[in-house]
């Protein structure tokens, strides 16, 4: 009997080590109203990291509805960006966007955004907007962002 038991416990904190899976919910306030929510997800199963970024918003500026959608995708291995997808709809007064960015070699990346392919070569994809939910960029000067395509930088401020 204890032999079956120490077993099934072993099995058990086997699968927990194996995938463990992080979510964080935010709510969206604007003028101290609650419009929305944004889920962040993190993914991980050994050496492969999912991340996930969905936001949802109903706000009325000014007597017009507007609703915000979008969600972020990025996939990583031994901490490398593998692929990401990144979509976003407003109703009103913003571009929908539609960006992929896979990689094809070593250090380059082909991007898809609304239609458009570019290349980024010579460049390593570590870090992405997504992982700001879930760590601080400290040390680092640039971010990749899935929704943009294209690495963005970053600046310490305060302490």
């Amino acid at each position: 009997m204890k032999f079956h038991l120490l077993s099934i416990a072993l099995a058990f904190s086997t699968l927990v080590a194996v995938a463990q899976k992080k979510e964080i919910v935010f709510n969206v306030v604007f003028k101290d109203k609650n419009i929305g929510t944004m889920h962040a997800v993190k993914e991980v199963a050994g050496t492969k990291v999912t991340s996930d970024l969905k936001t949802n918003t109903d706000a009325k500026v000014f007597m017009m509805s507007i609703h915000v959608e979008s969600e972020v995708n990025a996939v990583k291995d031994n901490g490398v960006l593998l692929q990401g997808t990144a979509y976003r709809h407003a109703n009103r007064g913003s571009e929908d966007v539609h960006a992929k960015v896979t990689k094809v070699a070593d250090k380059t990346y082909q991007t898809l955004k609304n239609g458009k392919t570019t290349k980024i070569e010579n460049k390593l994809i570590d870090v992405c907007v997504v992982d700001l939910y879930h760590q601080e960029p400290k040390g680092l000067n640039a971010i990749f962002s899935n929704m943009y395509a294209d690495f963005l930088k970053v600046k310490a401020i305060g302490a």
